[in-house]
């Protein structure tokens, strides 16, 4: 079998010169490095998430109310009691909302099958 010498020679220096604990200080500081600089991304998305959130709270709180109300209005008036409230669950604004999501989903689902 036949080695080169200049490669033993390179595996013996690369041996030799192999520091374990200023390598493991090393792979520490970059892990304490990224570990800080994720924290900071974090918190900065965090505080920028809770600024959003108090700007928008008003009108999102307005469009829940406007929801609240429009949505269990009756889309066909009926006259007969027994006839509107079996009639209730399919009659309103939200019903005719869910049903139209439910149709445009399958829609999708089939095309992109």
């Amino acid at each position: 079998m036949n080695i080169d010498p200049d490669l033993q020679a390179l595996f013996a220096q690369a041996r030799l010169s192999f520091e374990r604990d200023a390598f493991v200080q090393n792979v520490m500081a970059r892990i304490d490095r990224e570990r800080r600089r994720t924290l900071i991304l974090w918190a900065s998305f965090g505080i920028a998430g809770i600024a959003v959130l108090g700007l928008l709270a008003a009108p999102v709180a307005e469009a829940v109310s406007m929801a609240t109300r429009l949505l269990p209005v009756s889309l066909v008036d009926i006259e007969t009691d027994w006839l509107r409230q079996l009639l209730a669950p399919v009659n309103s604004v939200a019903a005719a909302i869910a049903i139209s999501v439910l149709l445009i989903r399958k829609f999708f689902r089939r095309i992109l099958r």
